[in-house]
């Protein structure tokens, strides 16, 4: 039997592996029920190889409490040994990478200086590196089953984190008001400069990190296309998510949010010169109006260098986070501001409504030199272009004109308006105030703070959030409702300025409007 090639049991090797095909027509009437069972069989079969005892001592296993290599049986010490061995050429190159800048005065005393970056040569020869490394894995090179793709990849990302570990001592750490823009000379400081460099080292790798797989195992042998190969750069994308999430998370936490609050509290700064009497003056000149543009004067060129001197020198990527948080942040600033104008006339009116149109349009295009294609309506789930749109229907709602309705009727009447669900409550509550007797105190005024300051301290967080201020501005509004309601009981009401049933209308709508915005 061993010389007509039948093995030891009568039987050829490929008799063992494969189907047998050799029954022709005879068997043909098995079908989809043999390819079942042999599909059943060979699980069945593979489940019991890698569960059995006999596969569980070829993988080994550590026989001391230190995990070296000398106490390890089976493949283990192997792997431990490979494994070794690539991580060391793995972090071989980062020790040239930060080095320590230095330098002296005429006193021959130190001077701190910020930390060299890596070249773009460096990064190319980390990502030849590491693509080097993954080759070990490839399939067509003997690099075995896919774990060993995910095996090798887990050695990347363990050094992508000393790598990000390294990066962020490198980062400046001065305080934020030393990173801001500079209104006078409208640049940014050295250490924000730095900073900014630091974001496109750390875009560098994370797009070699993120075509590695790539490059490694699918390009090569292009225009050829291979199931194995594609498989083994699927492991190891997904292997090496954990190093571009910590490349990501990185840059947003110690570069991306300080510059945003940075370029807010400069944005915010500008917003409050709204209550300066820009809004007053009742001039019926529009030559006046026009050059008297509140966006014109004071927003328009701040969002021209934001985009010239820092979205230019983001990467895409990143410059669009720093976009978007910007015009998220200017939205709602805007609106909050504009709400606790009193007192707010016809031409006032219509002089905002003009400026709501400018800062539409100046905040599109500070979004479009970002780098995006995305619009306001998109950002933040639309929810920040919502209210701005909604506050131009907000301008010119006249149901107070109606003196015979009740308050009752007026606030269910506004609740039935249709772009009443896009404002925030503070930002209805502090409108109606415009329309009230002096006697009833607006909300900053009770809380003895400047608008602009009671916007950015409780209303919009320098990140672009609102939701913590609602609760806040609700209960200020009920507070100068109750103080109203006592002097106008020792007054006697005896004035006629201002709608009276406005302390009235504000407790109708509170309670129901905070109700809609936590379903």
């Amino acid at each position: 039997d061993e010389a007509a090639g039948g093995g030891f049991f009568g039987a050829t090797a490929d008799a063992w592996t494969h189907v047998d095909s050799a029954g022709g027509d005879s068997e043909a009437g098995q079908g989809t029920r043999g390819a079942a069972a042999h599909s059943s069989a060979s699980s069945s079969s593979t489940l019991a190889v890698f569960s059995s005892t006999e596969w569980t001592a070829l993988q080994g296993e550590t026989t001391s409490a230190d995990g070296s290599s000398s106490s390890s049986t089976g493949l283990l010490a192997l792997q431990t040994a490979f494994l070794k061995e690539s991580k060391k050429r793995l972090f071989a190159p980062l020790e040239f990478l930060f080095p320590e800048a230095v330098s002296v005065d005429e006193n021959g005393i130190a001077i701190p200086v910020l930390p060299t970056l890596p070249s773009r040569y460096d990064l190319a020869k980390l990502d030849a590196i590491v693509r080097e490394e993954l080759s070990l894995a490839d399939p067509r090179q003997g690099g075995g089953d896919f774990s060993m793709a995910a095996m090798i990849s887990e050695m990347v990302v363990s050094m992508m984190h000393e790598f990000c570990v390294m990066a962020r001592c490198a980062i400046s750490e001065t305080g934020e008001e030393h990173r801001a823009l500079d209104s006078r000379s409208s640049s940014a400081s050295e250490s924000q400069t730095h900073n900014l460099n630091v974001s496109a080292v750390m875009s560098s790798l994370a797009s070699f990190v993120r075509n590695a797989p790539e490059n490694t195992f699918v390009n090569p042998y292009r225009p050829a296309q291979s199931t194995q190969h594609e498989e083994a750069a699927h492991s190891c994308r997904m292997a090496l998510l954990p190093a571009l999430r910590e490349i990501d998370s990185l840059v947003k936490s110690s570069i991306l949010n300080p510059l945003c609050r940075s370029l807010n509290r400069q944005v915010s700064a500008a917003l409050a010169k709204m209550h300066r009497g820009t809004y007053l003056k009742e001039s019926e000149d529009p030559m006046s109006q026009q050059q008297s543009s509140f966006v014109q004067i004071y927003l328009a060129d701040q969002y021209d260098v934001i985009a010239a001197k820092y979205l230019s020198q983001l990467p895409n990527e990143y410059a669009v986070t720093v976009a978007s948080t910007v015009a998220t942040f200017s939205i709602y600033s805007f609106v909050s501001n504009a709400a606790l104008l009193r007192p707010l006339g016809e031409m006032s009116r219509l002089r905002l409504t003009q400026d709501l149109a400018d800062f539409e349009m100046a905040l599109e295009q500070l979004v479009f030199k970002g780098g995006t294609s995305l619009s306001l309506s998109q950002i933040a789930n639309g929810k920040p272009y919502a209210e701005l749109r909604a506050v131009r229907q907000l301008l010119y709602w006249a149901a107070l004109e109606d003196r015979t309705l009740s308050p009752a009727e007026v606030a269910k009447g506004l609740l039935r308006d249709a772009w009443v669900k896009d404002l925030r409550p503070s930002t209805l509550f502090h409108f109606l105030f415009s329309f009230a007797p002096a006697l009833l105190t607006s909300p900053h005024h009770f809380k003895r703070v400047d608008a602009g300051e009671y916007v950015s301290n409780t209303l919009v967080k320098l990140d672009g959030s609102v939701e913590d201020g609602e609760a806040s501005a609700w209960m200020t509004t009920m507070a100068c409702c109750d103080a109203y309601q006592q002097r106008e009981s020792v007054d006697g009401g005896d004035y006629t300025d201002g709608d009276r049933r406005i302390g009235a209308i504000l407790m109708v709508l509170g309670p129901e409007l905070l109700r809609r915005r936590r379903q």
